[in-house]
């Protein structure tokens, strides 16, 4: 390309394949008619805005006059235009028109809601399916799963429920009889699965339920947590036994050589500060942690995180389209402070394809943007553009998690 001005870096941008580091895209069910454009929006992010629909042209009407200039409903906006191949804004007066245009391309086809993401530009994604970790949705062409380890945080007794109602030893199929034979359960589950091909990463949600501040271990606590019924364990004493587990999947990280997806920022907000992390950081050095949302809204801290430790990669995951001017900012200081560009990664972190391809869209321009402010500004070599634009599509998304299995 000639990287001259945004529009001709963009149309290069769309040339180019695109590797998502974290996506929720739901399985083939969810999608089954009749899949609505109320139905799309409601796995989306916009159904965070808290303006519920309905139905009826009233609730339309309110998301659109509230949230029109929110980023969630500007991309999800643009993604189903893409994708559906459409001109027009969304409007009460044309919503049914768009449903049913939308509808319609899912009755015809089943593939459709994973093969839209593949016809436009989406090379491959990695899977963080919450409802059942570390599964594929049935579509290893496109999807390589995260393991979320959240749920063995929560393994102290059979009837402790962790996150999104697993019951980690029903759901595995384990009756550990010590603390020491659980970690070996969970170890010789994920050992398995990697061998698989069926682990690219490692995955921590935790920040929605905790704080980010995961301590060393005291093993003595954890082993007296173990076997306790959950109305017996207090908040304290259950934090104990998660940091514990915490540590060994950290450990097993490193030995597996996987990444370790940590989300930070938007979730509990009195805890998961990015800098929150950092005696993480310190005590396992041989585990590369993935800093996903950059820290939004802290976006310095995990750049500063970047900037300091060798084992930090920084992902703009779901920022392009939390903040849009953020991920401009976040990018642009991930640059500048960060140790290697080689592991800047971005993530769609959406359940459908119409979102899924906004959020691609939002990146283009964030990138495109970014390129063509460091070239007016001097910050970049002409010569250079190109490949950093292919790191930040699909180089550093290759090279940070290969293919899901053991690194040859």
């Amino acid at each position: 390309m000639e990287p001259t001005d945004y529009k001709s870096i963009y149309r290069h941008l769309e040339s180019l394949p695109v590797f998502s580091d974290h996506s929720h895209h739901r399985e083939d069910a969810q999608f089954a008619p009749p899949f609505t454009l109320e139905k799309a929006l409601s796995i989306s992010y916009v159904a965070w805005l808290g303006h519920p629909l309905d139905g009826t042209p009233e609730r339309r009407r309110a998301l659109l006059d509230h949230a029109r200039h929110n980023t969630y409903l500007i991309w999800f906006e643009k993604g189903l235009q893409r994708v559906h191949g459409l001109t027009e804004p969304l409007t009460v007066e044309n919503w049914d028109a768009v449903s049913d245009t939308l509808s319609r391309a899912y009755a015809a086809d089943p593939d459709f809601h994973w093969q839209a993401l593949r016809a436009h530009g989406f090379e491959r994604a990695i899977l963080d399916s919450f409802w059942n970790p570390g599964d594929d949705v049935g579509h290893p062409e496109l999807f390589t799963p995260t393991f979320r380890i959240d749920q063995f945080m929560y393994a102290y007794h059979a009837e402790a429920d962790g996150p999104n109602g697993i019951r980690p030893w029903a759901h595995y199929g384990i009756a550990p009889r010590t603390l020491g034979e659980l970690v070996a359960c969970m170890q010789t589950i994920i050992r398995a699965r990697r061998q698989q091909g069926k682990v690219a990463a490692f995955k921590c949600a935790e920040a929605y339920n905790r704080d980010i501040t995961f301590q060393p271990d005291d093993a003595e606590a954890a082993a007296r947590v173990f076997g306790r019924h959950p109305r017996e364990v207090t908040r304290a004493e259950w934090r104990l036994f998660g940091n514990y587990i915490f540590n060994r999947c950290c450990e097993l990280a490193a030995e597996l050589d996987v990444p370790f997806q940590i989300h930070t920022g938007l979730a509990r907000l009195d805890g998961s500060q990015p800098v929150n992390f950092e005696d993480t950081l310190a005590r396992h050095p041989r585990t590369r942690f993935v800093l996903f949302h950059s820290g939004y809204p802290w976006i310095h801290q995990a750049a500063g995180l970047a900037h300091n430790y060798a084992n930090v990669l920084p992902s703009l995951t779901w920022t392009a389209t939390i903040s849009t001017t953020a991920a401009i900012r976040a990018l642009h200081e991930f640059l500048d402070v960060g140790r290697s560009v080689n592991d800047i990664t971005w993530g769609d972190d959406c359940a459908c394809a119409e979102e899924a391809v906004g959020a691609l869209l939002a990146w283009r321009h964030i990138v495109a943007t970014v390129i063509a402010e460091r070239l007016a500004g001097g910050l970049l070599h002409a010569h250079d553009a190109d490949l950093l634009a292919e790191k930040l599509l699909f180089r550093n998304g290759r090279r940070v998690y290969g293919n899901g299995g053991p690194r040859s």
